[in-house]
């Protein structure tokens, strides 16, 4: 099974439609190997109309670029992923972070706002990733017996 993304600039992004108990919606994840957990930054917390207020606090602090964020935690979030074989479904937790932007100056939180959310190793891992700018392809590929659940 294959899951094909596309390189948006230089950079390889999948699509993933997330849905919980507070928001669902189309997003755009960069693929990132060096982000341990899958997570919502501030642009789509704002295109998905996230509460932040009825969310759960997460225990662990998440550092990011543009410094410390406050950070929640969604639990039994559903991911779903378009593969070659039709659609890929997972639940797991996702994070949500965002940043505190009363406090920045305008040129910041529009650097802040552009940033995207990322899809992190505790999916990426799941599959054998493959980016070639050259050739154009960013994939994940699996078997029907890919752990995503």
């Amino acid at each position: 099974m294959i899951i094909r993304g596309r390189f948006i600039g230089d950079a390889p992004y999948f699509t993933l439609h997330i849905r919980s108990a507070y928001f669902q919606g189309l997003v755009w994840l960069l693929a990132d190997t060096g982000a341990s957990r899958t997570t919502l930054l501030d642009r789509d917390v704002r295109l998905l109309g996230i509460q932040l207020e009825i969310l759960e606090p997460a225990l662990l602090p998440i550092v990011g670029i543009g410094g410390s964020v406050r950070s929640f935690l969604v639990r039994d979030v559903e991911l779903t992923l378009a593969s070659d074989e039709g659609d890929l479904v997972q639940r797991q937790d996702l994070w949500v972070v965002q940043h505190d932007l009363s406090q920045l100056p305008p040129e910041e939180v529009s650097r802040i706002l552009r940033l995207p959310s990322v899809l992190g190793r505790d999916l990426i891992n799941r599959f054998s990733f493959s980016c070639d700018y050259q050739a154009g392809i960013v994939q994940l590929e699996g078997d029907k017996r890919t752990s995503f659940g």
